[in-house]
């Protein structure tokens, strides 16, 4: 081969290296530029979301954190989607129970602008009477103070004493050139393995509570009967059953064997109700049982007992059957409303779950769970739920 033949082979060949570099820089710099623009966006969503959350929770609460992880994120053409997981962190502007707007609408009902839990039993059930002189017997004066002390002894632990709640939230947004266009941004909020607009877990405004809480009370001072239903278990208390559900729980990243359900078995007490392969999805009933038994419910042996009530349609772990135990043969169970159910109450999805209510401030309405495994999860108001309480 010639000398200048060699030459210019030469030439084409680092021509050829020099394109390929410039090439494999300009497919580089793409990528690089893909990825910075996916992290720009996720950080907008973020941002947006806090600001959501700030926007509107903090008529009725100082928002001290809110915590944004984005878990999943899709680009396609001129739109993004994803998953976002929220922590709040947040706590009640009301300095005392008596300033919740709920709490006010019920004292309204009975003529009264406080209420002093402090005061003997007698006391509070002359001061009713004294306010509602010739339209209330003593038998429906004793209801009221019953209620009343039992709605303040949940509501005062939450003021003035910040406390977490969790949410997953689907988004999904629409790309102008390079940047979101902020006014697309649409929010779903996760209930039970659907989304919902996520409007439907914004707080409601002061007069709805207010006239919320009317209507609770109107509606207890017609029910028929004594103050005190003999079905009801009288011991239960509502408190450490919620305690023992919040204790018992996690928001779980991981999923069961079968890849199934989000599950965290070292989450869960192991030590006194040990972990099955049964269990493995479905346990949302061994769950509650355990909550409800932790609050009082004594084990019924061959009846509720966990494991061992085939011929009881397996009440502790089956959600029709802990329905048909609680509710029709033991009457532990009352049906309530998504406004007044408070902590220690039950949802039921016919048929299918079951979950803890362990928190009702009036303003957000919380549960934890199994199957999936959730802590301290608001929900919104669902027709199709089913809300009980173990307290008149």
């Amino acid at each position: 081969m010639s000398t200048v033949r060699k030459s210019l082979v030469k030439h084409i060949v680092w021509l050829l290296a020099v394109a390929v570099i410039i090439y494999s820089i300009g497919i580089k710099s793409n990528v690089v530029k893909a990825v910075d623009n996916d992290l720009k966006y996720q950080g907008e969503i973020t941002n947006f979301i806090k600001q959501w959350i700030v926007n509107n929770w903090s008529y009725y609460y100082h928002v001290n954190n809110v915590d944004v992880e984005i878990a999943d994120f899709k680009k396609s053409g001129d739109k993004v989607e994803g998953i976002a997981k929220v922590c709040v962190t947040k706590v009640l502007k009301a300095q005392k129970v008596g300033e919740l707007p709920y709490i006010k609408g019920m004292l309204r009902k009975i003529n009264m602008a406080d209420y002093d839990v402090q005061l003997q039993k007698e006391y509070k059930i002359n001061k009713v009477l004294s306010a509602n002189s010739g339209v209330l017997t003593k038998e429906k004066a004793q209801r009221v103070v019953k209620m009343l002390d039992d709605r303040y002894s949940e509501l005062k632990e939450y003021i003035g004493v910040p406390d977490e709640s969790y949410m997953i939230l689907k988004f999904e947004a629409e790309l102008r050139g390079s940047n979101i266009e902020e006014n697309a941004i649409k929010l779903y909020a996760e209930q039970m393995n659907t989304f919902v607009p996520a409007e439907e877990l914004i707080p409601k405004s002061p007069a709805e509570y207010e006239n919320a809480g009317y209507k609770e009370m109107e509606s207890k001072l017609i029910e028929e009967g004594t103050f005190a239903v003999a079905a009801l278990y009288p011991y239960y208390d509502r408190l450490k059953a919620r305690d023992y559900a919040n204790t018992w729980t996690s928001n779980a990243t991981t999923y069961c064997p079968h890849n199934i359900a989000l599950q965290d078995i070292a989450k869960w007490n192991n030590a006194k109700w040990p972990y099955y392969d049964c269990f493995c999805h479905n346990d949302c009933a061994d769950y509650v049982s355990q909550a409800l038994n932790a609050g009082g419910i004594p084990v019924d042996p061959g009846k509720w007992e966990r494991l061992k009530d085939s011929s009881n349609n397996w009440a502790w772990t089956y959600v029709p059957g802990l329905k048909n135990y609680m509710l029709n043969q033991k009457g532990y169970w009352k049906r309530s409303t998504w406004e007044s159910a408070a902590a220690g109450g039950v949802i039921v999805i016919p048929d299918s779950h079951v979950m803890m209510i362990v928190k009702n401030d009036t303003i957000e309405r919380l549960f934890s769970a199994h199957t999936n495994d959730r802590l301290k999860y608001p929900y919104g108001k669902n027709t199709t739920w089913e809300y009980y309480v173990l307290w008149e």
